[in-house]
């Protein structure tokens, strides 16, 4: 698949509309729709920068027997879904730095240790670049009302037992669904973050 060009089409608050061109082994042109949230995208390395934007806090508490959840109304599904605490990275900073404020923000809690840092990863790869680092975490305090005029945010603590039901018939992001499974079902211990903390360290601000 040849990368041809990318035309931005739309324009709004936080995503914009493009189409993209590519050429196809066999010379067929097709044209695939996508969004983004850089606003001016010319190159094909603009295009897949995968370069964090937004951070995805997995919180564990102290005796590491409880996640952090958020029940949050979702307007793109038109419904309440389980997610963890996530939001934008500001302008200069590290995604710890933003993590830490988005976790006070919306869950009121205390980032208390980062246990590891994962690299970027993709949220929607078909219909969006956008990029996303999970930072797994230690986190303390007493939750309280999210800070967010326009965000539904209820935060609360689950067990691996509640855990077990919410995977039964409870909405989720893709990104809860997989960990709470592995955390409830598989062979996934701290411990083993731990030692994966040395080969993933700080990583590249992305």
């Amino acid at each position: 698949m040849e990368f041809k060009g990318i035309k931005h089409i739309a324009g709004g608050n936080f995503l914009h509309r493009y189409d993209v061109y590519y050429e196809t082994g066999d010379h067929k042109e097709i044209t695939y729709e996508m969004a983004s949230r850089n606003p001016n995208i010319t190159s094909l390395e603009e295009l897949s920068n995968w370069g964090t934007k937004t951070v995805s806090i997995i919180g564990i508490s102290r005796d590491h027997n409880s996640i952090l959840l958020n029940r949050e109304f979702r307007p793109a599904v038109g419904d309440w879904v389980y997610n963890f605490p996530s939001g934008l990275m500001d302008e200069g900073e590290t995604p710890t730095e933003a993590a830490k404020r988005e976790l006070l923000e919306e869950t009121g809690l205390h980032f208390v240790k980062r246990i590891v840092r994962l690299a970027s990863s993709f949220n929607a790869i078909g219909i969006s670049n956008e990029s996303t680092s999970c930072i797994i975490a230690i986190v303390d305090g007493e939750i309280q009302e999210s800070e967010s005029d326009v965000e539904k945010i209820h935060a609360a603590w689950f067990s691996k037992e509640d855990v077990k039901e919410l995977l039964k018939t409870a909405k989720m992001s893709a990104r809860v669904q997989l960990f709470c499974f592995l955390w409830v079902y598989g062979d996934l211990s701290l411990n083993k973050f731990y030692e994966y903390q040395d080969d993933f360290g700080p990583g590249r601000l992305r």
